[in-house]
C-alpha cells in the first residue's frame, strides 16, 4: 500500500487539532501505575505508542494477579521498551519482553546493566545487549548507581520514574553526556509535580523515597510539539499559509518547542494566542542554518528536509543517536533527501547537507518504516507535481490522524495505491 499526492495548491490554510504529548502521556500513565490512583487523563496521546503501553498496563496487572507467564510484544515501541524493562524489575511475576526486528537491533544494554545492579533479575534470551529479555520481577532496592546515558535518555527517565518507591530511593550518576537532555528534564518536571522530590544535575540525579502525591485527580495533557513539526513545515514550504493549532502553550516542557525558535530561520512565525499558536508565512530565509539538536531530536526530519525542499545548506550537531531510531534516520534521510537534490556528509558527530538544482518530476519515497521520515515528506507535495509515499501507515506509531488532518489543509490531493494502481 502507498500513497500518491498531486499538488493541487501552493497555499496552505486551515486549522490542525493536535493530540497529546507521545512523551508526557506515557510518563504520566507510568505515575499513575506506580501511585495506584484513579486519576483521570485528559488529552492522552492516541498514538501506537502510548495505546500500546496502556494496554500493556492493564494486561501486567491481570497477569500478575494470576500469576500467568506474560509474552510482552511491544513490536517498536522504544519508550515502551524502557519503561516497562524497569516497571517490571520490581513486579511480580515471570515476563518475556520482546519486539520487532528493528527493536531487537536497539541497544538496551545501558538500562539492563543498571537495573541489574539494582538486584533486578534480567536476563538476554537473544543477542547480547538487545531484546528479548527475560524479566523475573523482584524486590530491587535504591541506591547509588552509574548509568551509561550516552545511548538513549529513556534508561534515565525509566530509572527515574521508580526512584521514589525504592526504599532507599535512588542516586543515579551519569557516564557519558546524556543525549536529548530535555526529556529528562521533562520526567524532572512531572514527578515533581506530582510530589517526588528530585535533583538534577547535568552529572547526574537524585530522588528521595516517597510515594507519588496528586493535588487533583485531573490532569489534561498539552499537545505534542514533535507532531507539529510537520506543520511548520507546510508553512515554510507553502508560497502562502496560515495554520492555526490550538491548545499550545509559550512555557512548554518539551524540549520540541524549540520549533517556534527554528522556523523563523524558514520564514515561520509563531504567534502565542491564548487558545493556541497561529503559524503564518514571512519572508524572512537564511541562506545558511546551523543548530545544536542535542535536545529535540524528533524535529530534526522536519528541519532537514525543509531545508533540503528550500535549497539551504545546513549543519546538524549532536544527532548521530538518531541511527538508534525507528529506523536509522540518518540513513534514511540521506537516501530519500537525495531524490530532491540534497547530499548529506558526516563530519565527527556531525552532519552537513548541501543542495542543488533539483528537477520538478514525480518521486517515490520510502518511509523506512518510520512514523516521522513518513511526515516529514509529505509537505514535499507543495514543491512537486506528484509524489508517492511507500507505507504510509507508519505515522500510526505517533500521529495515526496525520493522513486525515494532512487532508484539511487542501494543497494536495491523496490516492491510496495497491500495487501502482488506485485503491478504492
Amino acid at each position: 500500500m502507498s500513497l500518491f499526492l498531486a499538488n493541487t495548491s501552493s497555499k496552505a490554510f486551515g486549522t490542525v487539532k493536535i493530540h497529546g504529548s507521545k512523551s508526557i502521556s506515557n510518563r504520566v500513565l507510568v505515575i499513575k501505575e506506580l501511585s495506584e490512583s484513579n486519576l483521570d487523563i485528559y488529552n492522552l496521546s492516541n498514538s501506537d505508542d502510548t495505546t500500546s503501553l496502556a494496554f500493556y498496563l492493564s494486561m501486567i496487572n491481570k497477569c500478575e494477579i494470576s500469576g500467568i507467564p506474560m509474552v510482552v510484544d511491544i513490536k517498536n515501541a522504544g519508550t515502551v521498551a524502557r519503561f516497562l524493562t524497569t516497571l517490571l524489575a520490581f513486579r511480580d511475576g515471570s515476563w518475556l519482553l520482546t519486539g520487532c526486528s528493528r527493536m531487537k537491533q536497539r541497544p538496551i544494554n545501558g538500562l539492563v546493566e543498571a537495573l541489574r545492579k539494582l538486584g533486578a533479575s534480567i536476563y538476554y534470551s537473544g543477542n547480547h545487549g538487545f531484546l528479548p529479555i527475560k524479566i523475573i520481577g523482584n524486590d530491587i532496592r535504591g541506591s547509588s548507581i552509574s548509568v551509561d546515558v550516552s545511548q538513549s535518555s529513556q534508561f534515565v527517565s525509566a530509572l527515574m520514574l521508580i526512584g521514589p518507591y525504592l526504599d532507599e530511593g535512588l542516586s543515579l550518576k551519569f557516564i557519558g553526556k546524556p543525549v536529548s537532555f530535555p526529556y529528562i528534564a521533562m520526567t524532572k518536571e512531572l514527578m515533581q509535580s506530582f510530589g517526588a522530590t528530585v535533583n538534577l544535575k547535568s552529572t547526574g540525579v537524585d530522588i528521595k523515597n516517597g510515594n507519588y502525591k496528586f493535588n487533583s485527580i485531573t490532569i489534561t495533557i498539552e499537545p505534542d510539539w514533535s507532531s507539529a513539526s510537520y506543520w511548520y513545515e507546510t508553512v515554510a514550504l507553502a508560497k502562502d499559509a496560515e495554520i492555526f493549532l490550538p491548545g499550545y502553550l509559550k512555557n512548554s516542557i518539551q524540549g520540541d518547542s524549540a520549533l517556534a525558535e527554528i522556523y523563523e530561520n524558514f520564514g515561520v512565525n509563531t504567534e502565542f494566542l491564548k487558545n493556541g499558536i497561529k503559524l503564518t508565512k514571512t519572508n524572512k530565509l537564511t541562506r545558511y542554518f546551523s543548530y545544536d539538536f542535542e535536545g529535540c531530536p524528533d524535529i530534526v526530519p522536519a528541519v532537514m528536509t525543509t531545508c533540503a525542499a528550500l535549497g539551504i545548506n545546513s549543519k546538524y550537531i549532536n544527532i548521530h543517536h538518531l541511527a538508534f531510531k525507528e529506523s536509522n534516520r540518518i540513513d534514511a534521510l540521506s537516501k530519500e533527501l537525495k531524490k530532491i537534490g540534497a547530499t548529506l556528509s558526516k563530519e565527527n558527530n556531525n552532519y552537513s547537507l548541501e543542495t542543488y538544482e533539483r528537477k520538478n518530476k514525480k518521486i517515490t519515497f520510502d518511509t523506512h518504516n518510520d512514523h516521522r521520515i513518513a511526515m516529514c515528506l509529505a509537505p514535499l507535495s507543495l514543491l512537486f507535481k506528484g509524489i508517492e509515499i511507500l507505507n504510509p501507515d507508519a505515522v500510526k506509531k505517533s500521529y495515526p490522524e496525520f493522513w486525515d488532518d494532512f487532508k484539511k489543509l487542501n494543497f494536495a490531493s491523496i490516492k491510496y495505491m495497491t500495487n501502482n494502481k488506485p485503491s478504492l
